[in-house]
């Protein structure tokens, strides 16, 4: 790490750092499930469970209330009993082999670590869909077309020398960050014959230069969200940006799916958290020099990397902008009557201009959720909760069954800090609300980070569910919220699925015209014959009823394949075609040839969802490192 212009203090503090929602302590993950191998989700007994390891707030208590909370909702029994066995790893096809590339290859850059065994064949064929690829990989059943061979480059010299030789040779490259994508992105064309490199980033992890003068830090795209903040952490600062993937994903993988963090009110999403990226495609290296605050030299060739999904080129590095760390953090807890009310109160939030780093509200179903992932009270702190509640229930009159929560998180010195929290309280007495207090504030920020934990439990005890997000005006909110749900529930009931489906909703971040609803759905997938399928008709036909309600396609996933054939139903025909003579421009023989989004693969993918193609039945697998 370089300093220039200003002297930065090595001992700065950083503040608000002791609160982080997670444990920045390396690890080692697990293979395909989300997260590391140090954290999973056990029984204790028939009725209890707990997050083993030390990485999360939640973790190591006892959770009594989880289980009953979820055989409530779904309206189906749930406990140990119903666990389902795993089978063995797939058997998986040999590899495509180019002799002539990789002698070549290993010629100009000699020592590059290449991987051709299964299972880093097997990793890198994949992200993070818990249906599509989770349960199904896990259930026995691998990728149709896995990756050939994984290149581990460690420099942009080395990136430069793939991208050559992988078009002199007709190869395959497709990019590698964090592999925590839901879009199917990562799946290889099925039909491709070529050798398909994954071309994993993460040896390229540096931080180049922090420019304390001008607010910005130059880092090698391979980096992870956790590592580069630990680091800036130590000297003071932050990007600010904020998934709920900031443990496992990587500033390339932020920029080629156009991301967005919980924080962004304060920081910006990732196309204003980033200054500048470096994108080497086959026809050249994508930058524009100097790197300056603004310009207006012709089209921002330089936003080409943002959304791009692997498709052009490797991202390499970035400049991303810093702050100082926040002089003070402080959480909050606000509580609505209903739905409706929480979503008068964002928008009159909105209006004011107050802008807390964070700001969320939940449905009824997740508040819930959240009250269920508590840990057992006794002494002072069971009285007090019981007395709170009565309160809120017996003389504000709130409903358990319809109430909902923001949680708040507000950033800045201290005189900002009080600003937003006097305007933020000052809102809430007319629009019904009361204030919930800043551990549960708290409380509520953290739980994000074991969500996918819970998805993968779940996942082993027959429990479908699944992640989908929008952009949404104000004044569609309900309308798509109250499609989505009816809509749900006819097609389970439609298909036979037992019980209950769950539907849970957040509005995760909110702009001037709209926001972000952030979606989870799932449902029991016990004893249907073809759960996979059934569950990708529901999705598919979901999604389709947030566009026919005014909803975009994606807020901050991306496209990937998954949401791939309603490309035209959001594009027009002229928008596709110049991505696509883009595509020609930078990468005349499809190198980046994943397929995903407008560059659609010359041949199928599995991840194309036509629920007309019979899918392979799925075993049910069990919880635990892969």
């Amino acid at each position: 790490m370089t300093r220039r212009d200003t002297q930065l203090r090595s001992d700065a503090p950083a503040r608000g750092a002791a609160d982080r929602p997670y444990d920045p302590a390396p690890g080692r993950r697990y293979a395909h499930l989300w997260g590391y191998d140090d954290t999973r989700f056990e029984f204790l007994d028939a009725t209890t469970v707990r997050l083993t390891g030390d990485r999360y707030p939640l973790a190591g208590a006892p959770l009594p209330h989880f289980l009953s909370f979820v055989a409530d909702l779904l309206a189906v029994p749930v406990g140990p009993e119903h666990v389902q066995a795993s089978l063995p790893p797939p058997t998986l096809p040999a590899p495509v082999r180019n002799e002539a590339f990789v002698a070549e290859l290993l010629e100009a850059v000699p020592g590059l670590r290449l991987d051709d065994d299964d299972q880093a064949r097997l990793v890198h064929s994949h992200g993070q869909l818990s249906v599509d690829e989770i349960y199904r990989l896990l259930g026995g059943v691998a990728p149709e077309r896995l990756v050939d061979l994984v290149a581990h480059p460690r420099g942009e010299d080395d990136v430069r020398a793939l991208v050559r030789l992988a078009d002199q040779h007709d190869v395959v490259l497709i990019p590698y960050g964090g592999g925590t994508n839901v879009s199917g992105a990562l799946t290889c064309p099925v039909g491709e014959r070529r050798l398909i490199v994954s071309v994993d980033m993460r040896q390229m992890n540096r931080v180049l230069e922090v420019d304390r003068a001008n607010g910005w830090v130059v880092v090698e795209a391979g980096i992870t969200g956790k590592d580069l903040e630990v680091r800036l952490e130590a000297e003071g600062l932050t990007t600010g940006h904020v998934p709920d993937s900031v443990e496992l994903s990587t500033v390339g993988g932020w920029i080629a799916t156009n991301a967005s963090g919980m924080k962004k009110n304060r920081y910006g999403n990732i196309e204003e958290v980033v200054l500048d990226a470096v994108l080497v495609t086959p026809s050249g290296e994508v930058r524009v020099t100097p790197v300056v605050p603004r310009s207006a030299t012709g089209i921002e060739v330089q936003r080409l990397a943002f959304g791009s999904e692997g498709g052009l080129g490797i991202i390499t590095r970035a400049v991303l902008h810093v702050w100082p760390l926040p002089d003070v953090r402080r959480y909050a807890s606000l509580v609505f009557p209903d739905f409706a009310a929480g979503v008068r109160y964002l928008q009159a939030v909105q209006q004011t201009g107050v802008r807390p780093a964070s700001i969320r509200l939940t449905n009824n179903t997740e508040f819930r959720l959240g009250q269920a992932l508590g840990r057992a009270k006794t002494g002072m702190a069971a009285l007090t909760s019981k007395l709170t509640k009565l309160f809120v229930t017996r003389v504000k009159g709130f409903d358990p069954e319809r109430m909902v929560a923001c949680t708040v998180v507000m950033e800045g010195s201290a005189a900002e800090v009080r600003q937003q929290a006097r305007s933020l309280f000052g809102l809430l007495k007319a629009h019904g609300g009361l204030s919930g207090g800043p551990e549960n504030g708290r409380r509520g920020y953290a739980v994000t980070f074991a969500i996918a934990y819970i998805r993968d439990f779940l996942n082993t005890l027959g429990i479908f569910g699944e992640t989908m997000e929008t952009s949404a005006p104000w004044s569609r909110i309900h309308d798509i919220t109250g499609a989505v749900e009816a809509e749900l529930r006819r097609m389970c009931a439609e298909r036979g699925v037992a019980g209950t489906p769950y539907l849970s909703y957040r509005l995760s971040q909110s702009y001037r015209a709209g926001v972000c609803i952030y979606f989870t759905v799932g449902f029991c997938a016990r004893g249907l014959a073809d759960p996979v399928r059934t569950f990708h008709e529901i999705e598919q036909r979901l999604r389709e009823v947030v566009l026919e309600q005014g909803g975009s396609l994606s807020h901050h996933h991306g496209v990937g394949k998954i949401r791939q054939n309603f490309m035209p139903r959001v594009h027009s025909e002229a928008s596709l075609q110049a991505v696509r003579a883009l595509k020609r421009s930078l990468d005349p023989n499809d190198v980046f040839g994943a397929g995903n989004h407008a560059f659609v693969a010359s041949v199928a993918t599995s991840a194309e969802v036509d629920p007309a193609t019979p899918r392979a039945q799925v075993a049910p697998v069990a919880d635990g490192p892969a």
